[in-house]
């Protein structure tokens, strides 16, 4: 710990102390007292518990319980802002460009790529950031006065940081009321509109300088979930998803009509000291009978100021013609106007005087009419569910359809893509609430690709695909609706025709390994193949990282994953096909968390070439983008792996290898292929020999972790499982990852991996396999930082409150054995005698906040005790309550959620 992170840290502590000495000083006797023991290298366990027993038996539970919440708070601000100090906001980029110079690449190559090259955040509403809006402003502001503290000694930021935590301080942590969909919403579109523009559109102009010519796309583009995202998820109808899209619309475009403004007070320039070109002065003309009179005469000689009031007329209509029946002359129809017209106004000036019309430009050129783009997610059930129906109604098949043998499903669905188009309005009446609600969805999306933006939605996601008439199913749907209307025998440009992407999800073991199979049946079948044709031959493929874990372990999953993109772009090589591949990661490393950079970097070659889609979920929203310099830096550090990836699978062949790191980048040798195949088959079965195969184990997961007290939390809008059911499967892989994490045994993020490193039996195999493969090293590099935020000793004092005492001990004899062997097997692999001790930096940020989620979780298991002994309805909602906001707490200290 450096010297200037401790003075830090020293002072948010003082400034904790001093506040609640002032406020509470019964609180701050016992946060001292149980800090204190806890902090001791042996500690005593008698007078833990019995500081823990006074607490709660208090008045001021919460308030302790708020005290550790908020340090853990301060703490993340604090790191994040050392993290800054030590990261080039933008640089990285350039030290990417320069590296791939370096090793010989061409800079007309590299500047190719990067002219192209597309990184596509897509922010998803999973219920894992536990903060409530009150607490993301509040990091926001806080972050700022500690800035000017301790940069400038800013005695003003100084009383408003101390007035910031006072609120804080009689502020409740957790939420109150359920999380509705349209508050998800606001609380992204802060985010969007108070950072993540701002630090795009920096990373924009920095990408248009080093390339020194205007961009002509985005290289980063938008997504999101939330009004889309209706797999198991009742509260998303077809009514939220449109005044989804509508406010998304509404807000980019008045961000531009306050651009404008800005941009029309500052341009006052005049035609008596700079001349305008003769295509600006024709559209002055053109548009002359737009302006008042007095508009003509008080910008008669200013025609900067005269174009940017008809370009925000413009926009303003616009807002009026989506609601309108008649056509709406003067407006825009798409953004490449908008950029026209900025374009204009650019020609006519130098450099330095268009420097913030090129900033508009490039905020077009994110932004759009859509702001986000919006992902339709749907589970396959629903899809085969509405279409049984309706094949029933129309006599092309009985109602039991879905239950058919897959080749009659694919001949039913051929004999019905052969047919005329069927116009969906005249059978809504005719069929069920939900298969109407579905048939509605897709005239829904034509309606808004039409009227609000052709990129508003891009792609229908179908959750969980197991095979390619799921697919199918959803071609038809696509074909009756309008957003696939067929193209004419040899006609090669039809992309007006085509308006939406259907990508299956491929979620569990399974489903990945029969991924390659599904895809090219699809391409035999001549309605599917004609579609991938009219899109040019691109296939969007949603690979999830969540449910493979639970369904397989966390090494089976990551190699599963690995494996199945592998087979995929040699398939598409042999196919002609480009897959366009979305990376559904979480949070936690058990879904895909853990480095963007380095796990971009380790992919399998050429899944890249220019292209990354991925989800942004919960508190990694917060994390990464809520801060607009970590936001930019971020993106910048994400953009910067991206070209180099993109770079080597682009130009690199199979056999190239970088000499300087002596590790092959575009290949995995057959040898260390055979040692992962070993580890992850034995990692497989150790894992579903625990979580599947034992008896009694959803039992003591149910009562061994907080889920139940979870599950209650206003997180988000979306149920905890897809059914009503008791098994694991059925179980969202969120909630599942979250209770883990909580009870501090973290077992989706490591469990069975150190079954599966036992099995090689030279393990010297294994050594090498990380020295050299990029891949392997990434993903047990992921997994030990995982593996310190375990503490076993307080996930075992959760198993008291397991029922069945023997079933219990078995389980939890199996977890310590497997922890132990983890541990063992990767300090040998990585060459450590303490987790982590290579990487110094990472093992004292985890350690450094280990007391104080160690004080929360102990007070936790005291206040769940209470609990399950009350039969007062009034005590049981206090303690429900506490329970609560002990789990936010350790949620803040462990970060990485869910």
């Amino acid at each position: 710990m450096d010297n200037r992170f401790e003075s830090e840290l020293n002072f948010i502590y003082e400034i904790m102390i001093e506040m609640l000495s002032e406020l509470n000083p019964k609180c701050l006797d016992f946060f001292l007292k149980l800090r204190e023991q806890i902090l001791q290298t042996h500690k005593p366990e008698k007078k833990i518990k019995s500081i823990l027993q006074n607490i709660t038996l208090s008045d001021n539970t919460l308030e302790v319980i708020k005290a550790f919440s908020l340090y853990n708070i301060l703490l993340n601000i604090i790191e994040e802002r050392h993290y800054l100090k030590n990261q080039a906001t933008l640089s990285t980029i350039k030290k990417s460009y320069n590296e791939l110079l370096n090793e010989g690449f061409d800079k007309q190559d590299i500047d190719k790529i990067l002219n192209t090259i597309q990184f596509y955040p897509v922010f998803t509403a999973h219920p894992t950031e536990s903060r409530r809006r009150t607490f993301l402003e509040a990091h926001h502001e806080i972050s700022n006065d500690l800035h000017k503290i301790f940069e400038f000694n800013d005695e003003e930021a100084k009383q408003h940081l101390k007035y910031r935590l006072r609120l804080l301080w009689q502020s409740h942590l957790v939420r109150s009321e359920k999380l509705e969909v349209l508050f998800e919403l606001d609380n992204l579109l802060y985010i969007i509109e108070s950072s993540i523009l701002k630090s795009s559109q920096k990373v924009l102009d920095y990408i248009q300088n080093l390339l020194q010519k205007p961009l002509q796309s985005s290289p980063i583009h938008l997504g999101s979930w939330i009004g889309g995202d209706r797999d198991g998820n009742p509260f998303v109808t077809n009514e939220l998803m449109t005044q989804t899209m509508r406010t998304q619309h509404e807000l980019i475009i008045k961000i531009y009509l306050n651009k404008i403004k800005k941009l029309s007070r500052e341009l006052s320039i005049s035609t008596d000291f700079i001349p305008i070109n003769a295509e600006l002065e024709d559209s002055l003309k053109k548009e002359k009978n737009e302006q008042s009179r007095v508009e003509i005469k008080l910008h008669n000689r200013e025609p900067f100021r005269a174009k940017l009031n008809l370009m925000a007329k413009k926009l303003k209509n616009r807002l009026i013609a989506v609601n309108s029946l008649n056509s709406i002359d003067f407006s825009y129809k798409h953004p490449q106007e908008l950029i026209a017209d900025i374009d204009l106004l650019i020609n006519n000036l130098d450099n330095v005087s268009a420097t913030y019309l090129k900033e508009f430009r490039n905020l077009v050129l994110l932004g759009g009419f859509h702001l986000m783009c919006i992902d339709f997610r749907e589970h396959r059930d629903v899809f085969v569910d509405a279409i049984s129906e309706v094949f029933c109604l129309l006599n092309i098949s009985d109602s039991d359809f879905g239950t058919f043998r897959e080749e009659k499903k694919i001949q039913i669905l051929n004999t019905a893509l052969e047919m005329p188009k069927l116009e969906l309005n005249s059978i809504l009446d005719k069929v069920s609430k939900s298969t109407q609600n579905i048939l509605e969805a897709f005239l829904r999306i034509d309606w808004a690709k039409k009227y609000i933006s052709e990129d508003i939605i891009k792609s229908v996601i179908i959750s969980m695909t197991t095979q390619a008439s799921d697919i199918l199913c959803v071609l038809w749907l696509t074909k009756q609706s309008g957003l696939w209307e067929p193209s004419k025998k040899n006609n090669t440009h039809n992309k007006i025709n085509t308006k939406i992407r259907i990508t299956p999800l491929f979620e569990t073991i399974q489903d990945l390994e029969k991924a390659k199979d599904i895809i090219n049946t699809l391409s035999q079948n001549p309605h599917y193949a004609h579609y991938l044709h009219d899109l040019n031959m691109t296939q969007e493929i949603m690979i999830g990282y969540s449910d493979s874990s639970k369904d397989g372990g966390i090494f089976t999953s990551n190699y599963s994953l690995y494996k199945a993109i592998f087979e995929l772009m040699a398939l598409g090589e042999n196919l002609g096909i480009k897959f366009i591949l979305f990376h559904g990661r979480g949070g936690s490393v058990s879904r895909g968390g853990g480095n963007l950079e380095s796990a971009l970097l380790a992919s399998p070659p050429k899944s890249v070439c220019g292209f990354l889609k991925t989800t942004e979920q919960g508190e990694v929203i917060s994390s990464k983008y809520l801060n607009p310099k970590n936001s930019q830096s971020n993106l910048s550090n994400t953009i910067g792996a991206l070209l180099k990836k993109s770079v080597h699978d682009s130009f690199c062949s199979n056999t190239t290898s970088n000499t300087k790191t002596n590790k092959n980048i575009c290949h995995i040798a057959p040898i260390h292929w055979e040692t992962m195949q070993e580890i992850s088959q034995t990692s497989h079965n150790t894992y579903r020999k625990l979580v599947y195969e034992t008896d009694g184990f959803i039992e003591y997961f149910k009562q061994a972790t907080p889920i139940d007290f979870i599950q209650q939390l206003n997180l988000g809008s979306r149920p905890g499982r897809r059914k009503d059911s008791a098994k694991v499967q059925d179980l969202r892989a969120i909630p599942w990852v979250f209770a883990w994490t909580q009870n501090r045994s973290i077992i989706p993020a490591w469990y069975g991996l150190g079954s599966g490193l036992e099995s090689i039996h030279n393990q010297n195999k294994t050594k090498i396999c990380y020295q050299e493969s990029e891949f392997f090293k990434t993903t047990i590099d992921n997994i030990s930082q995982a593996l310190l935020k375990v503490d076993i000793d307080i996930a075992g004092q959760y198993n008291q409150f397991a029922q069945d005492q023997l079933t219990s001990q078995k389980i939890w004899k199996m977890i310590q054995n497997e922890y132990h062997k983890t541990m063992d097997f990767i300090l040998w692999v990585r060459d450590e005698k303490e987790l982590l001790e290579n990487q110094p930096k990472t093992r004292e940020s985890i350690l450094l906040r280990k007391p104080y989620i160690t004080a929360l979780n102990l007070l936790q298991i005291e206040l769940i005790k209470k609990y399950k002994l009350s039969t007062d309805m009034q005590q049981q909602d206090r303690l429900i309550e506490q329970i609560h906001s002990t789990i936010v707490g350790i949620a803040q200290g462990m970060r990485n959620t869910g």
